[in-house]
């Protein structure tokens, strides 16, 4: 664990972390229209709903293109950031860059953005010390999983699409060490709860992602 990820989740553990589903605090963010909470975006869509339902069609068809191209990079940091542009490029500026505002959801504050690159550098450098955690047991794959994804989610790099992209990245690692991680096994609401809960605690995120790790 970095040095900053590891303060932030001690502020978490002692705050008794409080998130929800609330969209990022967006007051007077220079990635959104001026006076509004939607996101500035390549088809000028100015209603959140509108927008979201838009972005959620393509990131749906661009996630389901990436599972049939297996895996498409080294789990470093470009590699997070071609999963991140590949699903996003055709709906955001910022597809595929890192956030250069501060962002939070419910009371919890993610990462400051000015440590997002060296802070990420150094999690991925970590990650290939490991081996890409090639040749240990599930049991342990699980937790290691549950460990990086952790780990990502609390730097959140980009300012939308942190979840679907850190998700892919893990279910590529998961790939490159002969499992698919088939997250269908479990509710939606269990692994958004877990993922939360692993800012202080990974056994249930690493639990569920036990059940759902398959032979490749």
């Amino acid at each position: 664990m970095t040095f900053i990820i590891y303060i932030y989740k001690i502020v978490a553990k002692e705050g008794r972390v409080i998130m929800d589903n609330k969209i990022y605090n967006e007051r007077h963010s220079n990635y959104c229209y001026t006076n509004s909470n939607v996101l500035i975006n390549k088809l000028n869509i100015k209603d959140f709903k509108k927008l979201q339902i838009y972005e959620a069609k393509i990131t749906a068809a661009k996630l389901l293109s990436l599972r049939q191209k297996g895996i498409i990079g080294n789990f470093d940091v470009n590699h997070l950031n071609a999963i991140h542009t590949y699903l996003f490029e055709d709906i955001y500026f910022f597809a595929g860059k890192f956030r250069n505002e501060n962002i939070a959801k419910g009371v919890f504050r993610f990462a400051e953005w000015e440590y997002i690159e060296s802070e990420l550098n150094n999690l991925l450098s970590k990650l290939k010390n490991e081996n890409y955690l090639e040749n240990i047991s599930k049991k342990d794959l699980a937790n290691r999983l549950a460990f990086y994804l952790s780990e990502l989610n609390v730097l959140h790099p980009y300012r939308e699409g942190n979840g679907r992209t850190i998700r892919e990245f893990i279910r590529e690692l998961a790939l490159k060490n002969k499992y698919v991680l088939n997250l269908s096994k479990v509710s939606p609401k269990d692994f958004l709860n877990a993922s939360i809960e692993s800012i202080v605690d990974t056994s249930f995120l690493t639990k569920l992602i036990f059940e759902c790790l398959e032979n490749a």
